[in-house]
């Protein structure tokens, strides 16, 4: 005789049904979500005068202003107030003004960031995965000799980074417009009132 079910057991059984149909409209059509988070936009902020130096996250890229006022710097010797990218370092100097540049490597790949491999020192190089020191090595060599990378298959030029090392790089390494003015610490460039 078969075994007769109670109302609670197939209230149950039903609701468990109606869930797995619902996973499986859902996974099949995934788009119906919410949309996705933009990526957060890192900014260091340190130098003489700041209040509380650090790396702050943004929603959006913020303007210069909107970052100094985050950290407690000083704002009166500011004149330009540029949008800053993710990975951006502004430096304040004694006199208040900032000084933008390029967080170090390694604080760059810890946020998820990628290097510039135009402007990365052998340091920053060193840490990429799959790259020790000589490699890093041959890489500042090889911009030396001749002169900025202008794409990232470029790279394989340098002795020791084939096809698959090229695309284990890929990922962490970019190649930032120079009319940016944002590069690495060589790069620094002043910003507010010139004396």
């Amino acid at each position: 005789m078969p075994r007769a079910f109670s109302w609670e057991q197939l209230g149950i059984m039903v609701l468990l049904a109606g869930l797995l149909i619902g996973l499986y409209v859902w996974r099949e059509h995934p788009g119906a979500g919410p949309p996705p988070r933009p990526a957060p936009v890192f900014v260091e902020v340190r130098g003489e005068g700041v209040g509380q130096p650090g790396v702050y996250a943004f929603d959006a890229p913020p303007l210069l202003r909107e970052a100094l006022a985050r950290a407690g710097a000083p704002l009166a010797a500011l004149s330009d107030n540029p949008p800053l990218s993710s990975g951006t370092l502004v430096t304040v100097e004694k006199d208040g003004r900032p000084h933008l540049g390029r967080m170090a490597g390694g604080r760059l790949l810890t946020l998820g960031l990628p290097l510039d491999l135009n402007q990365a020192a052998a340091q920053d190089l060193e840490r990429l995965p799959g790259l020790g020191p000589e490699l890093a090595r041959r890489i500042i060599l090889h911009r030396q000799e001749h002169g900025p990378f202008q794409s990232l298959e470029e790279l394989g030029q340098v002795k020791g980074i084939g096809p698959n090392k090229l695309a284990q790089l890929k990922p962490y390494v970019i190649l930032a417009p120079p009319e940016e003015g944002v590069g690495g610490r060589s790069g620094r460039r002043p910003l507010g009132r010139q004396p």
